[in-house]
Parts: C-alpha cells; structure tokens; sequence
C-alpha cells in the first residue's frame, strides 16, 4: 500500500488546495514574523545564557516560514500548471520544525530551573540526544527526496514527529508543575509552545491513517485543519515575543 501524494488530491480538489494555500501561507508569513521578533528578543536581552533558547527559536521561525512556502508552491501549482512542482520533503522539514520547538521547550526549563547546562553529564547527554534527533529528522528529509510521498517517508515522519514531541512535551509540563516560575515570561512562552508542538505532531501522525486504508481525501481534509490550528498557536507565541521586544 502506497500513501498518495499530498499533490495528487489537490489536482482533483480545487478546493481543498485553496484551504491548504491559505494554511500553508499563513504558516509562512508567521514563521517569518515568529522568527523575526525572536531574533529581536535575542539583540534586546543580551543574556549570555539564553542564546541558546533565542538561536532555538529564531530557528524555529525559520524552519515553519520554509513549510509554509514549500506548501505554497505545491498547493498553488497543483491546480494551476500541467505538473505540480513537488515537495515530498515538506514533511520532513515540519519534522525540522518540531524538534526545535521540542529542544526550545527543554530549553526553557533549563533556563527556568537556572540551570542551562545542568553539568558535564547532561551537556553530554543532551548533546547526544539532539545529534541522534538531527540525523533522524535529516534521514526523513533525505528519505522523501529519494522515494517520493511513500510508505517509508510517512511512517519515518509520523513516528519521529511523536518521539520529538513527546521529548519537548515531557519537559514543558515538567516546568509547569514547577510553582516557582509560574507567571514569568519564560513560562508563559513555554504555554504558547505547547499547542504549537500538539498541533504540529497531529499534521504528520494523521498521515499513518493512508497506510490503514482512510480514504487520502479524507485524512488530508483533518490534516489542513491540524496545520490550520499550529499557525493559529504560533501566531499567539509570536504576539507573545512581540510584547516582550516591546517591554524590554
């Protein structure tokens, strides 16, 4: 059994292309905006502990502008020339994206918790944690490009996209069960991160429904309203980054 490509439903769904163009573009616009005030906040503080959260999320910005415009061009060109430029990474970049909201989350706790490197052990540890994510997210990518939309790629991004988020997520909540930072800045961003990253992972786990059977039609139909609801939450992180440029 074989997943169908994203593009081959947008070419007999005229309209499930324009809601997927609106979603994606949505995605790319905030993903610019999202980056462009954590990079801001990274120039206005001027912390040397917390480069690594702001380089984290400037990336993170940047990784969700390159799905959205990736999405962009396919949803566009699927309706509208002979052949659909595709862009079967796609997938494996919203992977990229994340396991740096992932490592940005882990990331906030550490600095929370006034401890950003945590010893010798942990910097070892996590240093080999995120070069074990770093190659499966680029072995996802890589796989895509190689066989296309397929079986391998989707289960590959559907079950790397859960152990990512399930890492961030373990972290994030074990910050809010911490009394000690509630109402801080850094905890309120970790709030709006975390519908970003529940959000994000449903896009890619939805897909494992192709390889059951689910009609593609029916499954790319929940799928946009997933991407939909991650810009949504991205867009409340970024007002959030916005306001705190503003106060510094």
């Amino acid at each position: 059994m074989t997943a169908v490509p994203v593009q081959s439903v947008f070419a007999t769904d005229a309209g499930l292309a324009f809601v997927f163009f609106i979603a994606f573009s949505l995605m790319a616009v905030l993903g610019v905006r999202f980056g462009l005030y954590a990079y801001l906040n990274r120039r206005a503080v001027g912390i040397e502990s917390q480069e690594r959260l702001w380089t984290y999320l400037t990336l993170v910005g940047a990784t969700a502008a390159v799905y959205g415009l990736l999405g962009v061009v396919e949803a566009a060109t699927a309706v509208t020339q002979p052949t659909a430029i595709a862009t079967p990474f796609r997938d494996g970049v919203l992977l990229g994206f994340l396991l740096l909201v992932s490592l940005t989350m882990r990331e906030v706790w550490a600095n929370a918790t006034a401890s950003p490197d945590g010893g010798a052990a942990a910097t070892g540890r996590h240093r080999a944690i995120d070069t074990g994510f770093a190659v499966g997210a680029t072995g996802a990518v890589v796989t895509a490009v190689v066989v296309g939309s397929g079986v391998a790629s989707t289960v590959v991004e559907g079950i790397g996209a859960l152990v990512v988020s399930g890492y961030g997520l373990t972290y994030g909540h074990r910050q809010l069960g911490d009394a000690s930072v509630q109402g801080t800045m850094i905890d309120s961003l970790l709030r709006h991160l975390l519908p970003v990253t529940t959000f994000g992972v449903l896009v890619l786990v939805v897909d494992l429904a192709t390889l059951a059977g689910l009609d593609v039609a029916i499954v790319r139909h929940v799928q946009v309203v997933f991407v939909i609801m991650t810009a949504t939450a991205l867009m409340t992180a970024t007002i959030k980054l916005r306001q705190n440029v503003g106060g510094l």
